[in-house]
Formats: structure tokens, C-alpha cells, sequence
């Protein structure tokens, strides 16, 4: 493991079989928002990973022995990737003597703790159903990341389908890093499945896999030079200035609920030939995906408004997450290290005025197209800005830190109030074939996706395209957005 100048965060042994670390900006702010929201009894920003699998069975195999080997095949290529990538057994918790935050990983002490983590971290759930309806009934969020296998009715051409979901804190696992371990995990599962004795590895030593945090993957210093604290001064006073004075574009929400419900996923996903001339038209007019589909969430979010007399400004306010595994060093930018937190959230806002229409026009000549030409250009400059700064790495630890919550002390805290003005952020996780593949040895997968678990008032919607269909979904929450709301709002774009 590369070692870093600031040994806070090198995997140290502080008792036999247990490894500790500190955390970086990125982690904490994830395990401090849970944190937050723990009365709730749910996990703001959760991970849920999901991939749809099947398997048929040999000529002259019963199902269910297809069934049963299969289950097998996984519990093994389970058992196997947490040697691999250990840190996907580990877990942040609260130290009160030194009172701070640390990443812990226990290894197994013999082949009973082995089993015991196995029997508590694959489940089969028991009731054959949809895998989107399961993920869509508020499913428990483990101490430990925890895969979940949910069988699909048994079917007439003897074929084995079911969906895997991994549900987990994202201080442990990202989006990306979520399909990154779907892809080893699925290579391994192949191998077991044609394996009569799979010889599962020994314990012991695996702690050296173990991934450090984004500080030390990337290289980054340890604190600002002077000249970007200045520079990280002027971005918190443009974000403040930001709000003053002009009505925040929000989507509306049912103002009558105060806490949180269920988080609920919608998608809609269009066809091979819709999505390529989409990419096309995205082409000619020096676009990204993401840069139009951001434009056009601005445009949606700005037509959501309330009708008022005349037409009023209203200002746009949103961001973007960046995948960071590129401005890692080797073996952190690979596969090798899925079960980390690699990404960075932009500090400087996007905004976007707009102009809300009212109930009486007014002499306006600016056509949609015309608008939104406009602020897609807006956006491409934002992430363009961001892509190119060779400097905006160094800054990520302090974005982060902007939006950490402090420790509450030992009772669960108040939960936070909500949000009053909402905005709708956009996750493009890009084309998925490039991550993973559509067929392993016998297992055929589809559909993947993740998604982070909302507990607030807004929405957040995920871009990605597989076997060259984009699908655009909505992460919400169903005590303040209802399903068609949702959904409604995913066909503006189709």
C-alpha cells in the first residue's frame, strides 16, 4: 500500500485481526449525513446496486439444482471478492475516546466468523418478486455492505433469472465503484459456477487490499496553499451571494409531510434508435448527454414554477458530481479498489437564471430552442471548467468539508428540517458497457443501475446508457413526490 505523508490515513492493526484508518472529507460527510438523519430510521444516500442475471440449465439439469448451484457460485465469488477488495467488509463507526470518525475492518478469527459473515451479508430474500419492487419497499441498509438475491418466479424454458442488489453506507461505495465490483463479482461467480471444488482463499493477509481514502489515491496536499485558501473563500462567498435577492426554481413538493418516507426509484428508457439520434443531434450542437440533459432539467424545474400574474426571474441552483478515479494513482484508478468513495462534488454552483412564465404573457421573442441552446452552452462551460482545472483536485477535501455535519454526541439527533427549496441534480454514470459486460461464462446480466438513497425534498435523477439505450431515472422520496410526479417528470425529456 502507498504510503502517504499524512499517516492518519494508513491502515494500522490495533488489535489482533482488526485493521483502522481515518477518514477523509468525502467519507465523513457521507457518514455524517447519515448520521444526521438516523432517527429516521433510514440511510440518507444509501447505495443500492442493481443487475438482473440469468442462467439456463444444462441440458438434462433439474431447476433446481441449476437453482442451488448457482447460489452457491455466488456465495463463493462473494466469499472471494472480499479477499480482493476487503474494504467491502468494512465499516465506519465512532471512536468516543478520540472522538473522531474511523473506517474499521475486521478479518475472520476462524471458519466460523467466516460463516457467520457470509449468512449475514448474502441474503436470499424469500418471496419471489421484482427486484425493483423489493428495492422500492424500503429494504434494510446493514452495518455491513450486503448483497441481496431476489429470485424471479420460476420459469416454463428451465432458465434461472433473478436480480442482485447491494445495499450499502456510501461511506464504503460509490456509484461507480458499485458497478466496478458488480463486473469483478460477476467474473469470479462465472469461474465458481464451472468449478465442481472451489477452493475459497485464506484469510489473513487480505487486509493489504484494503483501499485507502480519496486523499491518498489521488494525492492530494494536505491543506490549501494560501492563494487557494483565498480562492475557496471567493467560491463560498459566490455560492452565498448566489441566494440573495431572486426566487430559488425549485420542483414543488407536498408542503403538508415533515419527516422522510421511503425512498422510491422510477425510470423511463428509450429506444436503440431515439437514443442515437439523440446522440447525434447532442454531436452536432458540441454537446455532451449530460450537458443537454442538464440544460433541459432547468428548463423542466423553470416550467414547474407557480403561475404567477406576469413572469417573474428565478435562479437554477444545482451542481456536479465528478468521478475521480482518473486523478488516481495506479492501483486506486482500477478495478482493484471498487469499494471506495472516488468522487468529488463541485464547489462552485451552477446557476441558471431563467424566466418563469405567468398567467399573462408577456412580449418575450426567445423560442424554447433558442433557451435552450443557451443554457446547454452554460453547462457545457460549467463541467468543461471543472474538467480542465488541473487545479480543482486540491480543492475537493474543502468542498467536501463545506457540508459535514458535526458529530451530535451519543443520542440519536434531531432530524434535520427539510429542504424549502429543492433543487434536481443529475448523476451521469455514462455508457455501462464499458464497465461491465453483458455476459459472463454462463451468467447473462442486464439492466444494471445504482442509486443513492433520498430522504429529502428534491429529486435526483441518473443518466447512463446500456446496449445502447439511455435510460434517465428519479431517485425520490414518496412523502414529498408521488410516483406519476415522477414519472411525469422523466417523460418531459422523451
Amino acid at each position: 500500500m502507498a504510503i502517504t505523508a499524512d499517516s492518519r490515513f494508513e491502515w494500522k492493526l490495533t488489535k489482533p485481526g482488526r485493521w483502522e484508518r481515518d477518514i477523509d472529507e468525502v467519507e465523513e460527510f457521507y457518514t455524517s449525513l447519515a448520521k444526521a438523519y438516523e432517527g429516521t430510521g433510514r440511510v440518507f444516500f444509501a447505495m443500492t446496486g442493481f443487475i438482473s442475471f440469468s442462467v439456463s440449465a444444462e441440458p438434462g439439469t433439474h431447476f433446481p439444482d441449476t437453482e442451488k448451484r448457482v447460489e452457491q457460485a455466488l456465495r463463493n465469488a462473494w466469499i472471494r471478492l472480499r479477499f480482493d477488495h476487503p474494504t467491502i467488509a468494512s465499516r465506519v463507526q465512532y471512536d468516543p475516546v478520540q472522538q473522531k470518525y474511523k473506517k474499521t475492518y475486521q478479518t475472520f478469527i476462524d471458519s466460523a466468523s467466516q460463516r457467520e459473515w457470509l449468512e449475514d451479508t448474502f441474503c436470499v430474500v424469500t418471496e419471489r418478486m421484482s427486484g425493483l419492487d423489493w428495492c422500492n419497499s424500503d429494504p434494510p441498509v446493514p452495518a455491513l455492505p450486503t448483497l441481496f438475491l431476489v429470485k424471479a418466479p420460476a420459469s416454463d424454458d428451465q432458465t434461472f433469472r433473478a436480480d442482485l442488489v447491494l445495499r450499502s453506507h456510501h461511506d464504503i461505495i460509490d456509484g461507480m465503484g458499485t458497478l466496478l465490483l458488480f463486473n469483478n463479482l460477476f467474473s469470479l461467480a462465472a469461474d465458481a459456477y464451472e468449478q465442481t471444488n472451489y477452493e475459497l482463499p485464506k484469510f489473513g493477509e487480505e487486509w493489504t487490499n484494503l483501499s485507502p481514502p480519496l486523499r491518498v489515491a489521488a494525492g492530494m496536499p494536505a491543506s490549501l496553499s494560501t492563494e487557494h485558501e483565498k480562492q475557496m473563500q471567493g467560491i463560498l462567498k459566490h455560492n452565498a451571494a448566489l441566494r440573495d435577492g431572486i426566487q430559488i426554481a425549485s420542483p414543488p413538493f407536498k408542503r403538508q409531510t415533515a419527516l422522510p418516507g421511503k425512498h422510491q426509484r422510477v425510470a423511463v428508457t428509450l429506444s436503440k434508435k431515439t437514443t442515437a439520434t439523440l446522440l447525434e443531434k447532442c454531436r452536432n450542437l458540441g454537446l455532451s448527454i449530460t450537458h443537454a440533459y442538464h440544460a433541459a432539467i432547468a428548463l423542466a424545474v423553470r416550467d414547474l414554477q407557480e403561475r404567477k400574474e406576469s413572469d417573474r426571474m428565478v435562479r437554477y441552483i444545482s451542481y456536479c458530481l465528478v468521478n475521480e478515479r482518473h486523478h488516481c494513482k495506479p492501483p486506486y484508478s482500477t478495478s482493484a479498489h471498487p469499494a471506495s468513495v472516488y468522487h468529488s462534488v463541485s464547489g462552485r454552483c451552477l446557476a441558471i437564471d431563467l424566466t418563469a412564465p405567468g398567467l399573462v404573457s408577456s412580449n418575450a421573442t426567445t423560442t424554447d430552442e433558442e433557451a435552450f441552446l443557451r443554457i446547454a452552452q452554460h453547462v457545457r462551460d460549467y463541467y468543461l471548467e471543472i474538467r480542465d482545472d488541473r487545479e480543482y483536485i486540491k480543492f475537493v477535501p474543502s468542498f467536501w468539508a463545506m457540508s459535514i455535519f458535526p458529530y451530535p454526541g451519543p443520542d440519536p439527533p434531531a432530524i434535520p428540517a427539510r429542504n424549502e427549496t429543492p433543487s434536481v441534480s443529475i448523476s451521469s454514470m455514462g455508457v455501462l458497457d464499458k464497465v461491465i459486460r453483458h455476459s459472463y461464462g454462463s451468467f447473462s446480466v442486464d439492466n444494471p443501475w445504482v442509486s443513492g438513497e433520498e430522504l429529502g425534498t428534491g429529486l435526483g435523477v441518473f443518466l447512463d446508457t446500456w446496449k445502447g439505450r439511455l435510460t434517465l431515472s428519479a431517485a425520490y422520496n414518496n412523502a414529498w413526490h408521488e410516483k406519476e410526479e415522477a414519472l411525469n417528470f422523466l417523460n418531459r425529456f422523451t
